[in-house]
């Protein structure tokens, strides 16, 4: 089976339609999708509904997502993303604000996990390490736990007894998943990477070849960008599209 696997769309529908085509010519049929389908971005609503309307999906809770039942989150926000938050929810509809506040804060498949931070603290903890691994090892079930908040593109591959990161720069990177060893997975960001390249970042894992491939694609964020102005939201989240930030 081909999941397409991916995280942080925040409100970019250009990035998450490209994302979307791109996984249906791979040929894939279910996906998993690990939070913050909305903030900083122009559409919240349009992505909220593009995403409950898949079939076979999995989804779960960002932090972003969780302030509409936890609105103590927002004061770890800085002032962009609290504006752009503030924007998000006088967008959205009463049936998008339930869906996203409904979303598990985890899920458990089989021989694999998904969250958007950590097992340990699925909502606001950010998983980048080996000593996190360490800490999670014990509290994730199957052999992958699949992450996001990052904005990220990267895997951790361990055991027991050793651990490594890996930081993918690749547009089409592929991780054959050994079978001694358990794996954390971020597929990057649709709608707003953060390593320095504007191009939606997602993946694919096959569950019979036991391999995850990590893709990039373009996009014409321009559209998004002159939404992002029209709804006077922050320059700095309008330039970071077209600068990977």
């Amino acid at each position: 089976m081909l999941y397409g696997v991916f995280s942080d769309v925040h409100g970019n529908f250009e990035a998450l339609e490209a994302c979307l085509e791109r996984l249906r010519k791979e040929g894939v049929s279910h996906f998993i999708v690990c939070g913050d389908l909305i903030g900083y971005g122009p559409d919240p609503e349009a992505c909220v509904q593009r995403v409950s309307a898949l079939k076979n999906t999995i989804s779960v809770m960002g932090n972003h997502d969780a302030v509409f039942i936890l609105p103590e989150l927002e004061s770890f926000f800085n002032r962009e993303a609290a504006i752009s938050l503030d924007y998000s929810r006088n967008e959205m509809s009463e049936n998008s604000v339930r869906f996203v506040s409904k979303l598990p804060h985890s899920f458990e498949g089989e021989n694999f996990t998904v969250v958007h931070g950590t097992p340990l603290d699925p909502i606001k903890e950010y998983f980048s390490s080996c000593m996190q691994f360490k800490v999670n090892y014990h509290l994730w079930k199957g052999k992958i736990c699949f992450v996001g908040h990052t904005h990220l593109p990267f895997y951790i591959r361990g055991n027991e007894q050793e651990c490594g990161v890996f930081l993918n720069r690749s547009d089409d990177f592929l991780v054959k998943l050994d079978d001694d060893m358990r794996y954390i997975i971020n597929p990057g960001s649709v709608g707003k990477p953060r390593d320095n390249n504007p191009r939606a970042s997602f993946g694919i894992w096959d569950t019979e070849k036991e391999t995850f491939r990590f893709l990039r694609q373009e996009y014409d964020y321009h559209p998004t960008q002159r939404k992002m102005q029209a709804a006077k939201l922050p320059s700095f989240l309008v330039d970071s599209l077209s600068l990977g930030i």
